[in-house]
């Protein structure tokens, strides 16, 4: 089992090396409130519909689902009463207006937002998925010169694991195709994104589009009530065929309409790797298990960027889950050094599921906290 786990960080590792680009892409990485809730961990504990997006080898584990549907929203940001009435100004005819209110809000936290959507089978070794999501964020020392980045992405995910025992363990083998469709407009003036938001056809952005195919693998070892966990994506970095439109708007972002568009010479886009290490503890409460069933886990996360090398404690997950009366799920953890807190609950064939987190924006550990919550509706079987 070692020398399995040793041999794929190594491969892994090395890989990285061998594809050097000049501009990152955004990782793919849906925002879902299962796994925030739990301080961003799942590699070895990975099922059900979010190993689509951490561990292929939880494909072949118990938790599988088939999601019909799910729908999540997730505001990077925390507002206040009085910020709640300033946001109508932002996305009003004179958004000036309401980057000025929301001032301390910008600069201090931040403001964004990530919307998704998805359906998703899952089980039996079986990972297929359909996701899409529109994803933005920006934040400087002066509101108005503050620039956002955004990011509009669909995926298709077909994947397969297989379950392996040896002995008294377990060891799960997984591995996906991704493919990516995207539109991506980096740096635009935050006076500029929300004009073009609210339907001004006057502005205009460069935007890239394009598309790209992503291969993920993962191994989970179960050993008793331990789990070992390793998941690389983006093996080797992903790189995108993006072409650009300098006269682009957010119209076009959501509508792929790359019909303006030339190809990009010379510069090459890369979703980065990320490896992924995880361990995890699941004590059996025996006759208990029914009223509490809790379950610890850890990891260890890397993304290997082009442009920047966050240090190691922004690189670690911790986070726990205590299912009560088997219908309810209680959450909490650590994400990159700040506390996280959500639950879930699920009646028959609707899954809701709530989190509360900070992330961290920078790359030390305090250096840019960025504050908000995360809503998942899902109709799930």
């Amino acid at each position: 089992m070692k020398r399995i786990l040793l041999i794929c960080a190594v491969l892994a590792a090395f890989s990285a090396s061998l594809f050097a680009h000049d501009f990152d892409s955004p990782v793919f990485s849906p925002v879902t409130a299962e796994v925030l809730g739990q301080g961003g961990s799942f590699t070895a504990v990975a099922h059900g519909y979010n190993a689509l997006f951490t561990n292929p080898a939880g494909f072949a584990r118990k938790g599988g689902s088939f999601t019909l549907l799910s729908a999540s929203v997730t505001p990077y940001f925390v507002p206040s009463e009085g910020d709640i009435d300033n946001l109508g100004e932002l996305v009003g005819d004179h958004p000036e207006d309401g980057i000025s209110l929301l001032s301390d809000l910008i600069t201090d936290n931040g403001i964004g937002g990530n919307v998704s959507t998805g359906i998703g089978i899952v089980g039996k070794g079986l990972g297929l998925g359909l996701v899409g999501g529109f994803d933005f964020y920006g934040r400087g020392d002066y509101a108005m010169a503050t620039e956002i980045d955004a990011s509009y992405t669909w995926a298709a995910i077909a994947g397969y694991a297989v379950p392996i025992e040896i002995g008294f363990s377990t060891l799960y083998i997984g591995g996906d195709l991704r493919y990516m469709l995207r539109a991506e407009a980096q740096d635009v003036a935050i006076v500029d994104f929300f004009e073009a938001a609210n339907g001004d056809e006057d502005v205009a952005f460069p935007v890239y589009y394009g598309s790209g195919l992503a291969v993920d693998a993962g191994i989970i070892a179960e050993l008793g009530p331990f789990n070992l966990g390793l998941s690389v994506r983006d093996i080797g970095g992903t790189e995108m065929d993006y072409s650009l439109d300098d006269t682009g708007d957010f119209s076009a972002i959501l509508t792929f309409d790359d019909s303006g568009a030339s190809s990009v010479d010379g510069d090459t886009f890369t979703i980065p790797m990320t490896i992924a290490y995880g361990l995890s503890y699941h004590p059996d409460l025996g006759s208990l298990a029914w009223l509490l069933d809790p379950i610890f886990h850890m990891e260890y996360r890397n993304t290997y960027y082009q442009e920047s090398d966050p240090s190691g404690w922004t690189k670690i997950h911790a986070g726990t889950e205590v299912k009560v009366l088997k219908f309810l799920k209680l959450r909490g953890g650590i994400n990159q050094g700040y506390f996280t807190a959500g639950f879930g609950m699920k009646l028959l064939f609707l899954d809701v599921n709530l989190a509360y987190f900070t992330r961290e924006m920078g790359n030390y550990a305090g250096s840019r906290p960025n504050e908000g919550f995360s809503l998942e509706a899902a109709i799930r079987f």
